[in-house]
């Protein structure tokens, strides 16, 4: 087989591997000992010679399921869909604050897959490095203690948003569909807190370390 790649970029195309009968449309390789971007999509497409196509996927870097807005200290850390009772054990999401300073929620706003924003609380306030649990019960009031907010989560697919006083979403994340699942019992957290890809916990954190 004939060496076609002297200097090989991203997408380069290779179009001669006659001799063993396949056509090599395009493929994507490094440059000298440079790793290749982190979003690169690794694909070899391959064209038979009666012209039959096929495909071979080889995947691409894990993408994490949602997405954060670069400078903020607020993330969605942790999200529970699978809440057995609304009053002893409800949907939550948890908010982690990476900041070096205490942040005050008021005007902040979250939501799921609809369009209806919930304001969070004007008096809550998450320290640096503390968490902010919000109760995903779909009840306005109830005795259980905590912020509650009309909705509550999908357990086979949902997403959740959250925005800035002023609108601008900071940090979203999804699963179910084309996503992520997330099993009974199971939720969905980023580890490590703030920084981390999202992965399925053994077992819910509320409100402390996901691990």
């Amino acid at each position: 087989m004939k060496y076609l790649c002297q200097q090989p970029t991203w997408g380069s195309a290779v179009r001669d591997f006659s001799r063993i009968g396949l056509g090599l449309l395009a493929i994507g390789c490094s440059q000298g000992n440079s790793e290749p971007p982190d979003d690169s999509l690794f694909r070899v497409d391959l064209r038979s010679i009666d012209d039959l196509a096929a495909s071979i996927d080889l995947g691409q870097p894990p993408r994490d399921q949602g997405t954060v807005k670069p400078g903020s200290p607020l993330v969605i850390n942790e999200v529970f869909p699978h809440g057995a009772d609304a009053m002893t054990d409800p949907d939550f999401i948890e908010l982690y604050n990476g900041g070096a300073g205490q942040v005050n929620l008021r005007g902040y706003q979250v939501r799921d897959d609809g369009a209806a924003w919930a304001i969070l609380p004007a008096e809550a306030v998450i320290p640096a490095g503390g968490y902010f649990v919000i109760l995903c019960d779909g009840l306005m009031s109830s005795s259980v203690p905590g912020t509650h907010v009309s909705f509550k989560l999908g357990g086979s697919g949902d997403e959740v948003h959250l925005a800035s006083p002023d609108g601008a979403e900071l940090d979203s994340v999804m699963w179910g569909s084309s996503s992520i699942d997330i099993p009974k019992d199971k939720s969905l957290g980023r580890v490590p807190d703030q920084t981390g890809r999202w992965m399925v916990l053994g077992k819910p954190s509320r409100g402390t370390p996901n691990q």
